[in-house]
């Protein structure tokens, strides 16, 4: 989870330790801000789909075939510092950008330890 649930805030930036290794995005989890709490949604993430648009009923009724669907995917290798990338799952087809100009010079003064300029860009393919 990389945005607190009930922030109005639209994106959130973050740096995360995982393991080296191959890794493929499948779902976007979001909460849905409601006057009672919220409500939680799963989409799941292929290339070139559109997972926003009843993508539950259309798996269930056979028009979307997920096992023939390309997930998007990133390595990250050991002893580095990588940019993933901005990702939008704001728009119809999920989409990554190379913001590390200005996410480097944003959390410099925060992790003053970590020297963003040597991380590589990553983004998910």
């Amino acid at each position: 989870m990389v945005k607190p649930t009930f922030k109005s805030a639209k994106e959130n930036t973050f740096v995360y330790f995982i393991k080296p290794g191959n890794y493929a995005i499948l779902n976007y989890w979001w909460t849905q801000s409601k006057w009672y709490g919220g409500k939680m949604f799963t989409e799941p993430i292929f290339k070139e789909i559109d997972a926003t648009n009843n993508s539950k009923q259309k798996s269930n009724s056979g028009q979307l075939n997920t096992n023939n669907l390309e997930q998007f995917t990133f390595t990250v290798t050991e002893n580095s510092l990588n940019y993933l990338g901005t990702w939008h799952f704001d728009k119809e087809e999920v989409s990554f950008t190379d913001d590390k100009t200005q996410f480097d010079s944003l959390m410099k003064s925060k992790y003053k330890k970590l020297d963003f300029s040597i991380g590589k860009l990553v983004l998910p393919k």
